[in-house]
């Protein structure tokens, strides 16, 4: 425990289970707790939360003093979804590596991270959209500014010695800086992700916040899907800048993600149990029929070829699920376990650069499927590690908050019980 003098007394109680951080004002003294017993302890009341908040007594009241809000200074790292991210990453290099079965990576990699995504989505009623979306800005747009201006200054270097210039470089290429989505293709063909992501957490947010009915919510993102379903299947050669439009198809996906996440349904162990072992039937039934030419499927979210009605949401949500168990099967064996985690946490970066990583490899040694995967994959991850340790490498490159930079929180008036 440590003490900071000021105006109101201020205890730091520090606690590594959890890094949710509570605020709480007791007789007088501000507080930030870190777990719920510890603030039971010093209020002295049964505590309930409600939407997020903590309120004294078995349930909100008008006028009940709310004894502080959940802010999450880091999400809690969950191993399995590390690993998940691990493997994810792996399927979406491969998927790119020109072999022959590359193609079915497609099938599932880019609604996995969506659902992930979801997954770890928190509502926090005590922040503004706009700070929300400040927040989420710093975590993607920046990175992805910083990757465009890294891989642009890159490719024209590259340009120069190949004998072209500048100006031809940019000339094919300024169009799809500006307007970002399936425009960027070459070195760049997966940053249309970050944009179509953040578009998609900016409206689940708003969403959340002003529809709070799960029946309502899900009036909605059925209009989605079915707009997206629509765009794909009528007007597949439209385009929206950022490639926002696939936002409705990927909605879908993010909120399943936060849906199982919000209902518990992977921490039930027979509820799990009946969700893995019906995923494993679905699929065995697909891989059968897809085998005999019964049903046919393909996705492809970048260019908006999602028009296969209902597999294109079942199938990638059962490919999700899992490799969600397979995921948590790894956690138990270390050394798969460590190395997937480090895959998963360093997963933007992978992105980002692996494509510009065996490009310019490609310069001086043949590349084959094998070698695109591994090339792919250590470049990147070195050049994460390096960005962990420079200055600004964090903010700028993975979208961190940088060290000795702390968050205002909002503080509560107390109320006196004397």
């Amino acid at each position: 425990m440590r003490v900071q003098s000021s105006k109101l007394q201020r205890t730091i109680v520090k606690n590594k289970m959890t890094d949710s951080l509570f605020l709480c004002a007791v007789q007088g003294v501000n507080k930030d707790v870190r777990d719920k017993s510890t603030l039971m302890a010093i209020a002295k009341f049964p505590l309930v939360k409600n939407h997020g908040l903590w309120y004294y007594g078995s349930e909100r009241k008008e006028g009940d003093w709310i004894v502080g809000a959940v802010n999450d200074l880091k999400s809690e790292r969950i191993e399995w979804v590390d690993i998940l991210k691990g493997l994810g990453i792996l399927s979406v290099v491969w998927g790119h590596s020109g072999s022959k079965n590359a193609f079915y990576m497609f099938w599932f990699h880019m609604p996995l991270f969506f659902f992930v995504s979801g997954y770890l989505y928190r509502l926090k009623p005590q922040q503004t959209v706009l700070a929300y979306a400040k927040k989420k800005a710093q975590h993607l747009l920046i990175p992805y500014l910083f990757y465009l201006t890294l891989l642009t200054l890159t490719m024209m270097g590259v340009s120069l010695w190949k004998g072209q210039t500048i100006g031809y470089f940019l000339q094919g290429h300024w169009k799809a800086f500006l307007l970002g989505g399936s425009l960027l293709e070459g070195v760049y063909a997966t940053f249309w992700f970050t944009t179509c992501l953040f578009s998609v957490q900016i409206a689940y947010d708003y969403l959340c916040r002003k529809v709070p009915s799960v029946f309502y919510k899900g009036i909605f993102l059925v209009g989605c899907f079915l707009l997206a379903y629509g765009e794909s299947r009528y007007w597949m050669n439209s385009f929206v800048p950022w490639n926002v439009d696939v936002g409705l198809y990927a909605l879908v996906f993010y909120a399943l993600g936060h849906l199982i996440k919000q209902y518990q349904f992977l921490e039930k162990a027979i509820l799990r149990n009946i969700i893995f072992g019906l995923s494993f039937l679905v699929l065995l039934s697909f891989i059968y029929l897809y085998s005999h030419q019964i049903l046919d499927y393909g996705l492809d979210m970048k260019h908006r070829q999602y028009y296969y009605f209902g597999t294109n949401l079942i199938l990638p949500l059962v490919f999700t699920l899992l490799l969600i168990k397979i995921s948590m099967i790894f956690t138990r064996w270390p050394l798969i376990k460590n190395s997937l985690v480090r895959l998963g946490r360093a997963a933007m970066v992978i992105m980002y650069l692996h494509i510009a990583s065996v490009y310019l490899v490609r310069q001086f040694i043949a590349i084959t499927p094998i070698r695109f995967l591994v090339v792919g994959i250590i470049i990147p991850l070195l050049i994460y590690k390096i960005a962990k340790h420079v200055p600004y490498g964090k903010s700028l490159a993975l979208g961190e908050v940088e060290e000795g930079f702390r968050p205002k929180f909002p503080e509560f008036p107390a109320k006196k019980y004397y």
